[in-house]
């Protein structure tokens, strides 16, 4: 099929028209199109059609409510955008006919208002045993990193060390957020986190990016790149339902960002 080439002529009874149009202007508008079509959020794929439907995800917007997690530096909240993610995600899950949990659909944590002795180890107790009592497949759980340094970029997966079926999980992810949305060196990497540890089921904590890199809060604020984000981890999820198999870890350093203030990691 071929492009517009050359002026159009408009034919007005009495006078002739001639109204030239740019073909450079109709090239790039087809173009923008096309890009659009192609960058496209995608459900689940053929492959996964058969081993998909009706599993079990719990996804968890990490933070909410009086805690507004890692802060950005043109005042982007972490819990804003784990949760915007979080929705467009299970937007995804549920097109392949996958069940979700979210732990939390509101700006909210999941303490209701009684005293406790520590909010925040509490409220992710309670996360963790919503996904346990629920009996779900996969727990995800979605974070924003921050970095003293504003040169730290890129999304990273977290796995509860030594569960092989989490490792599998974190790598699917990873795997999927690096061949989606760019160069990123970053692995798949364990870590000691009280919310991986909680949960009984596979489960992974995925930093979306950096809100202490300009650039990257910029991104994690857009909401095509979220929708982005969610297809490429939704993408992940899929991989390790299918039983696809994942690559061995590899090793990196890369820095643990603001991990003891969210959940206490370990080192690189």
């Amino acid at each position: 099929m071929g492009l517009l080439r050359g002026p159009l002529l408009v034919v007005i009874p009495g006078r002739r028209v001639a109204i030239r149009l740019a073909a450079a202007s109709v090239a790039a508008g087809l173009f923008l199109g096309l890009a659009a079509w192609w960058l496209r959020p995608q459900p689940a794929a053929a492959p996964f059609a058969e081993t998909v439907p009706g599993r079990v995800v719990a996804i968890d917007p990490g933070h909410g409510g009086p805690d507004p997690g890692a802060i950005g530096v043109t005042g982007v909240r972490e819990k804003d955008i784990t949760l915007a993610i979080a929705r467009e995600l299970q937007q995804l899950l549920h097109r392949s006919a996958v069940y979700t949990v979210m732990t939390r659909t509101g700006d909210h944590d999941l303490i209701q208002g009684e005293r406790v002795s520590h909010r925040q180890r509490e409220d992710l107790r309670r996360r963790a045993a919503l996904a346990n009592e629920a009996g779900v497949d996969v727990f995800v759980s979605l974070h924003a990193n921050s970095f003293p340094s504003p040169v730290w970029s890129g999304a990273q997966t977290f796995y509860r060390d030594g569960d092989e079926e989490s490792r599998r999980l974190a790598v699917a992810i990873q795997t999927a957020l690096v061949q989606q949305l760019g160069p990123n060196r970053r692995t798949a990497r364990p870590a000691d986190l009280a919310i991986l540890r909680a949960v009984e089921a596979p489960a992974a904590l995925v930093e979306v990016g950096f809100l202490s890199n300009p650039q990257e809060e910029q991104l994690l604020k857009d909401p095509a790149y979220q929708r982005r984000l969610a297809a490429a981890i939704a993408h992940g999820i899929f991989v390790f339902l299918s039983g696809q198999a994942a690559p061995a870890a590899a090793t990196a350093f890369e820095p643990a960002g603001d991990g003891p203030r969210a959940y206490p990691l370990q080192g690189p």
